[in-house]
């Protein structure tokens, strides 16, 4: 161990003597002054001023730095004065202009700080800053006295308009602007967009937020603020007295007509061909009807659109509810363009003042109809090479309401190794995969019943799977035929589940004589049954929570929850019918033992982003169990718990810890019925597309029921803490946008394989316990 961090320190030292070959402060002339580093210290706490927001006002930004160098702008001196092509290229890609300081730009700075300051209600606040200057780099610091916030002692509301005030008062509730609070200039103007957008969601349909003002009236001496909320009417020339305005109230816009055009055309001169359709809404008994134009052969039905028109005629305009459409029907792939319009003109008239009417006009273009692709890739499991291809045909509108077929015809060879020859391993290529699978999605609930109203309250989706797959390995060959019925919905702008009533997977195998007399005499069970013919009836259901906002970079929470059970309706008919046993004591289906099993699994992480976006600290919390049934000794195989591997315990290879305090050789991937799992991991960027992270893993896998196979590996609730294994290493991503190559190099810090009191493994560590793992995207 001594010897590898003497290599370590002797590396690092030659690396110093390169950068300091490399310096960038001998290209800078006199008098230029490079910014290294910025802080912001603020006296006392005040909660309502954003250290972040201040620090979005400092600029330039310093000069990157990479392992403590400054690359870019070294390679900006580089190649500035060499104007070859390249050196062009690199110099607008990969280089960086120098951040230099100025005087002037600090006192600009210092000006935001104070004009941001008088915005969050601390006015005549003091911003000054302090500098320190060594070897042509500066630290600057700024410091922030903040004098006494105002704060609101009345708030009143001038609405001209009656009926625009009855809306407003009916939202008051979810007012940003309370009495007590303190100013804030982004608060006012956040509540003037929430007023905008809730009437824009009544029938208010020329509705801007400039109508909407705020008169305010300060007191120096108590620090306190009286604002007026202003509405005002809508201002017109007066026809009959040039010069002057006279006012209106609002006018309140209610949907007349919704035509729907699935297929146009704008070059299109035949007529078109109404067709009157009824949508029913959740909670709604009101009759909703809409005229779908046709021109040609109908494609796609107006059935279609049931889940997803949310415009209703005779109700007021929705603004909401135009996005809400637009939204829905951007789901569906057999669309490609969607525009939604309103139009005032030749309306009739409405029996209330101040009431019109708007026919909308919804115009579709469908995309493509059919796809065909053929993939051919290379493959490297664990060292074996081989090469895999598709075949997939995709159809947009297989049923004329948007379902999507897709249908995929695979298979592949690999180079397997084997530790002796078999009669069916001859040639380059050993082993062998071929199959077929195929999904059809169609965009609302399937069921036998109609559930029209469901489908327009939650969006439902409905997933048919169905495969089989041939393999042929050297001691052994299997047929494996799945079938799924799935649905997805919403119940929540963070809240998705997953649902699968029909979940059908059985496996058929075919030993050769020699591997089938190994299987015979092997006293691991969970094995035994893997290379058996087996079948999983059950049902699925998955709660999924993400509160992930894809416009902006913050912190969010993402939780999974998987509940799964098969057999257990099967075994329970069964018992009641009074069905026969096999001579093994367990009840079969088709002649085949089914597989009863109850599982659960938790996926709970959270993420925080620092304050400027750039770094991250991404926490995982797993926990799982699976306990086996009447009808089954073991969980089937490909439902166990593992760890070890390129996204859990990385310092371990793919299924090769625990389970428990297990310390044996087994040639066996180690597989379990209960997982318990926690991650930290740190990540930062490095240097353009190149990022960095550090991480800790901490956790095992145990079996329910006492092993032969791997003694002391059974779950004890008095004992597992102790045999918990902790790993930490060092990772790169290359993100490339598109696609995320990621390198995690960890070593075993704790292993539990090792006799108690001898555990922790640090001061033991060699070169040769690192694992080296690859994958593609983030581990989690």
């Amino acid at each position: 161990m001594k010897l590898l961090f003497k290599k370590i320190w002797i590396v690092i030292i030659l690396v110093f003597f390169v950068i300091s070959g490399c310096s960038v402060k001998k290209n800078l002339s006199d008098g230029q002054i490079l910014i290294n580093r910025y802080s912001v210290k603020i006296d006392g706490k005040h909660p309502t001023i954003s250290n972040s927001e201040l620090k979005t006002l400092l600029k330039p930004d310093p000069n990157s730095k990479f392992l403590f160098f400054r690359f870019k702008l070294w390679a900006h001196y580089k190649y500035q004065n060499k104007q070859t092509k390249f050196n062009r290229w690199l110099n607008k890609h990969f280089s960086q202009e120098p951040s230099l300081y100025n005087k002037k730009a600090m006192d600009d700075i210092t000006h935001k700080m104070s004009r941001y300051l008088n915005n969050v209600g601390y006015f005549n606040s003091k911003v000054d800053y302090t500098t320190s200057f060594k070897n042509k780099v500066v630290n600057i610091r700024f410091n922030i006295h903040p004098s006494k916030p105002y704060r609101y002692t009345k708030i009143r509301y001038d609405i001209a308009d009656t009926l625009v005030d009855n809306f407003f008062k009916k939202e008051m509730n979810k007012t940003l602007i309370k009495s007590g609070d303190i100013y804030n200039a982004y608060t006012l103007d956040d509540e003037r967009d929430r007023i905008t957008n809730q009437l824009r969601n009544n029938g208010y349909y020329y509705f801007n937020r400039n109508y909407i003002q705020y008169i305010v009236d300060s007191n120096f001496m108590d620090r306190s603020m009286s604002i007026d909320l202003v509405i005002n009417n809508v201002k017109k020339q007066d026809n009959a007295a040039p010069g002057t305005f006279i006012e209106e109230n609002h006018n309140r816009y209610f949907i007349n007509d919704v035509t729907i055009i699935p297929e146009f055309n704008p070059n299109n001169t035949l007529n078109y061909d109404t067709i009157v359709h009824k949508i029913d809404f959740w909670k709604d008994t009101n009759n909703y009807t809409y005229n779908f134009l046709y021109n040609s052969k109908i494609h796609l039905l107006p059935s279609a659109f049931n889940s997803a028109i949310k415009i209703k005629p005779g109700q007021p305009y929705s603004a909401k509810k135009v996005q809400t459409t637009y939204r829905k029907l951007f789901n569906y792939q057999i669309i490609q363009t969607a525009n939604i319009s309103f139009d005032t003109t030749n309306m009739p008239k409405h029996s209330k003042i101040n009431h019109y009417y708007l026919n909308s006009r919804i115009q579709l273009k469908d995309s493509k109809l059919n796809a065909f692709s053929a993939e051919v890739e290379g493959t490297n499991s664990s060292g074996d090479l081989g090469i895999r291809g598709n075949l997939v045909f995709l159809n947009k509108n297989i049923f004329k309401r948007a379902e999507v077929f897709r249908i995929r015809l695979k298979g592949g060879f690999e180079a397997q190794t084997i530790s002796e020859p078999t009669e069916s391993s001859t040639g380059l290529f050993n082993t062998f995969e071929a199959g077929i699978d195929g999904t059809i999605f169609f965009p609302r609930f399937l069921s036998p019943i109609r559930l029209d109203k469901f489908n327009q309250e939650y969006i439902p989706n409905t997933n048919l799977n169905f495969g089989f797959n041939y393999q042929r390995r050297p001691y052994y060959s299997r047929n494996i035929t799945n079938l799924d019925i799935g649905y997805t919905w919403k119940s929540g702008k963070s809240v998705n589940h997953i649902l699968t009533p029909i979940n059908i997977n059985y496996v058929n195998i075919n030993p050769t004589p020699t591997f089938d007399s190994i299987l015979q005499n092997e006293p691991n069970r969970r094995l035994r049954e893997q290379y058996s013919d087996h079948m999983i009836v059950g049902l699925k259901y998955s709660y999924i929570f993400n509160n992930q906002n894809m416009m902006a970079l913050q912190h969010f929470n993402y939780l999974r929850v998987n509940l799964e059970s098969s057999g257990n309706l099967l075994y329970a008919i069964n018992k009641i019918a009074g069905s026969q046993k096999s001579d093994s004591g367990y009840y079969n289906i088709l002649g085949v033992r089914y597989s009863q099993y109850v599982r659960m699994s938790i996926d709970f992480r959270h993420y925080y982003y620092f304050s400027k976006k750039t770094n991250s600290l991404v926490t995982r919390i797993l926990l799982g169990a699976g306990v086996p049934l009447l009808n089954s000794d073991e969980l089937p195989y490909e439902k166990g718990f593992y760890a070890g591997g390129a996204n859990d315990m990385r310092g371990w290879l793919f299924k090769s810890l625990g389970p428990g305090g297990y310390s044996g050789s087994s040639e066996y991937e180690k597989v379990g019925d209960i997982q318990i799992e926690g991650n930290i991991e740190y990540r930062f960027p490095l240097y353009g597309f190149l990022k960095g992270a550090i991480f800790t893993d901490i956790g095992n896998i145990w079996t329910y029921n006492k092993s032969e196979t791997f003694p002391d590996g059974q779950f004890h609730f008095n004992k597992f803490v102790s045999q918990l294994a902790v790993d930490a290493g060092f990772g790169f991503r290359f993100d490339f946008q598109v696609l995320i190559f990621r390198i995690d190099i960890a070593a075993p810090m704790r292993n539990p394989a090792y006799p108690s009191g001898h555990r922790w493994r640090i001061k033991y560590l060699q070169p040769k316990d690192f694992v080296w793992n690859f994958g593609i995207g983030y581990p989690f």
